[in-house]
């Protein structure tokens, strides 16, 4: 069953309160229900199963062993290599702020990168994302809903940078007849997110589930999970595209604590102000 992940918390939920146990395994919904969910028994532990869990980074499973990520989707600058050179690309996200860029970069109307780079640990904090933000407002943004749009219109030439573009898009066409006039930016750090799988602890087929979990977190079923989705582990032992991509970059990812505190400070909606998001 596929919904957002709203939709989806509301409906595992009201068939856990019904007792009308459905369904082993779900992905997508928000992690600041999680503390919740495991308050009233509904989320059970699996991540034991996980192989070489110890290597993955800590912002991709619970310490409470009830959820995991396969894979993250991974926000960088992206520009169009038919507008802007290999030479003149910005390098960092400093680069970003370099007053030749002013009224070229757009940005996607979602805040998932900025409040990433606010809270995960290793990212740049709360105040220096924000003093990055009102600068980063002075060079006369354009905003587009979605970042698959903001993409196509990249390559189109719409326009020369996407800001907080997913490298997966590239990552996915890379080497074929799609492949796009794009390249991305070797920023660090490289933040990320996904949605996190977790078993019911009232799962019909517990033992079913959990023998999928193992497959599906082992460099097979991650290579198969990045070529159904495209999004893929950034584990350096997981063969992926997206970790090899990320060799020597730094990853951050946010975790549970992270998503329920930018909800509580209401992260997207400060971010969206501060940026002038129309």
């Amino acid at each position: 069953w596929r919904g957002t992940g709203e939709e989806m918390g509301t409906k595992v939920e009201a068939e856990f309160a019904g007792r009308r146990y459905t369904v082993d395994i779900l992905r997508g919904a928000e992690r600041n229900h999680y503390p919740r969910w495991r308050g009233i028994g509904m989320m059970a532990k699996f991540t034991d199963v996980i192989p070489g869990i110890e290597k993955l980074d800590k912002g991709m499973y619970s310490r409470h062993g009830d959820w995991a990520m396969p894979g993250v989707t991974v926000g960088v600058p992206m520009y169009n290599t038919k507008l802007v050179s290999a030479a003149e690309a910005p390098k960092s996200w400093d680069d970003l702020l370099d007053p030749k860029w002013k009224g070229h970069i757009t940005l996607s109307t979602d805040m998932k990168v900025w409040s990433i780079l606010a809270l995960a640990e290793g990212g740049w904090g709360l105040n220096k994302t924000e003093d990055f933000l009102r600068k980063l407002k002075n060079q006369n943004i354009h905003w587009v809903q979605g970042r698959r749009t903001g993409y196509a219109l990249m390559q189109a030439g719409g326009f020369k940078i996407l800001g907080d573009a997913y490298l997966h898009y590239i990552l996915h066409t890379q080497g074929t007849k799609d492949e796009s006039p794009v390249d991305w930016v070797r920023v660090n750090p490289v933040p990320a997110a996904s949605p996190a799988f977790f078993m019911l602890k009232a799962a019909p087929h517990p033992n079913a589930a959990k023998l999928f979990l193992e497959w599906l977190f082992s460099p097979p079923g991650l290579q198969v999970f990045e070529r159904t989705t495209a999004v893929g582990s950034p584990s350096p032992d997981s063969g992926t595209k997206l970790a090899k991509a990320l060799t020597g970059l730094t990853l951050i990812t946010r975790d549970e604590e992270g998503d329920i505190k930018a909800v509580e400070m209401d992260l997207d909606n400060r971010f969206a102000n501060l940026l002038g998001v129309p």
